[in-house]
């Protein structure tokens, strides 16, 4: 049968455009150089449009719920990840699909998990996930904390890499995390950081109510940064925050580490009360910012820094009326970030922003105010697209301008040799026909996850996994 008889096909609708507005520099407070630089990307034409190709039901366990599952996309496998593991699942049902769980003892307990993200190993498309354990101890062995990386190719679930961040030595006998604040990776090199919650007043007085793991698959090593919150990673070297986050304080400082040794090269001081990761691009960390001005006024600022050298660009946001102390940033994996004001999954946020990756400066935005549009919740980026979602439908936007991005019509619809909707537990019965914003996209297509509905009580949630069809 052909899949175009019975898959579901809608297009991302227009979405919306801005205008720029002022940028400023900050300065270093001291000196100190490092070495980082992006590899060339890659150029190609990315998804417009998509057609739903499959709908994967996701049982309820006792260890996942709704905000543990997580959808992934890396090369041609949709992926859902949670607290128990990572299924993936080719697109056009080649293959088996296949699994890998988090833990490989009965006394280790896995308490969060990162979202799975795709990096390049060898030329391969290959996952990358990392989990926040509590090893409880067996014979002599303590217990202990530990966070565990896995990078598995995304064509068979192989282990290509593990690395085990034994979090002992930072936090002392015990003592542990207990949730994931922050995450980024390097496609190039598979190197990963990840920023952990401190499980308790004793970890956190070692290592800081936030700190940072770094691994890489190549040398098989990790380390931990404490009291600094990852942004970002690039060629070995972490960018992120640290600053005790209180009404006053100033202390808001942007750090460059070694992510091999530990060692912090570079530190800026922004003199917010606040700072908090935001995401990365290609190039480039960003941060949020906040400090309280008086008479109902808030200094909200993001910044963007370079891996290279640390030069810091800082870009006041319109919103002055409200506190915007946490933002979230997309990078399109070429020369683009897109970040709005909030966490990730909020519905639009106050503030939209587009920035040029390479300078760090912002090239256009808009508020919520605005007479004519409306501030979108973005779910994705990827090569020049924005994949957002409004109240009503999905949306695209150019991302390096901010301009809406008219959706062309299909230009073919998917073929394959096996029915990706009926192969490997696919049920499109599922699938509500209401098509959404994808929340990871390769040039192969995208993925998300829908609520069941109907009486189907025994799932927890459902992947969409979709192809591009223009």
């Amino acid at each position: 049968m052909a899949v175009a008889t019975i898959a579901t096909a809608v297009v991302l609708l227009a979405g919306c455009s801005g205008s720029n507005d002022d940028k400023s520099d900050s300065t270093s407070e001291s000196g100190g150089s490092t070495k980082a630089s992006a590899p060339a990307v890659a150029s190609f034409d990315p998804p417009k449009a998509f057609v739903a190709m499959s709908a994967f039901g996701v049982e309820r366990t006792e260890k996942d719920s709704q905000y543990t599952l997580q959808a992934g996309m890396v090369g041609q496998t949709s992926l859902i990840s949670g607290l128990t593991g990572v299924t993936g699942r080719n697109i056009a049902a080649h293959g088996q699909p296949w699994t890998v769980p988090s833990v490989a003892a009965p006394t280790t307990e896995t308490v969060d998990a990162t979202a799975p993200m795709g990096v390049q190993l060898d030329g391969k498309d290959v996952v990358a996930i990392a989990y926040v354990q509590n090893d409880k101890g067996n014979g002599t062995q303590k217990a202990k904390g530990q966070v565990v990386f896995q990078w598995l190719n995304a064509t068979d679930g192989k282990k290509v890499a593990e690395v085990t961040a034994d979090l002992t030595p930072a936090l002392g006998a015990g003592q542990g995390g207990d949730n994931v604040v922050s995450q980024a990776y390097d496609a190039a090199t598979g190197q990963i950081v990840v920023g952990v919650g401190a499980a308790g007043e004793e970890a956190a007085n070692k290592g800081g109510e936030v700190f940072t793991v770094y691994a890489d698959p190549k040398t098989q090593k990790s380390t931990v940064i404490p009291f600094v919150t990852p942004a970002g990673v690039l060629n070995g070297v972490v960018a992120g925050a640290k600053g005790r986050n209180l009404e006053g304080a100033g202390d808001g400082t942007i750090v460059i580490a070694d992510g091999t040794t530990g060692k912090i090269t570079k530190q800026t001081s922004t003199k917010q009360d606040y700072l908090n990761p935001a995401g990365s691009g290609s190039k480039r960390a960003y941060l949020a910012s906040n400090s309280y001005e008086g008479n109902d006024k808030y200094n909200n600022v993001l910044y963007s820094v370079d891996y290279a050298s640390g030069a810091v660009v800082q870009t006041k946001l319109q919103v002055v009326d409200d506190q915007v102390s946490t933002a979230t940033c997309w990078g399109d994996q070429a020369k683009a970030v897109v970040c709005t004001s909030g966490t990730s999954g909020a519905s639009g946020g106050k503030e939209i922003i587009g920035f040029d990756d390479t300078t760090g400066k912002k090239t256009w935005g808009y508020t919520g105010k605005s007479a004519s549009r409306l501030v979108p919740a973005v779910t994705a980026a990827f090569h020049g697209v924005v994949y957002a979602q409004s109240e009503v439908q999905p949306v695209l936007m150019d991302a390096a301008t901010g301009a809406d991005i008219r959706t062309p019509s299909a230009t073919s619809m998917p073929s394959f040799s096996k029915d990706p909707s009926t192969t490997n537990g696919s049920d499109m019965s599922l699938y509500d026909g209401k098509l959404r914003s994808p929340t990871a996209v390769t040039q192969y297509g995208g993925a998300y996850l829908q609520a069941p509905g109907g009486s189907n009580y025994d799932l927890q949630s459902v992947l969409i996994a979709m192809a591009p069809t223009a």
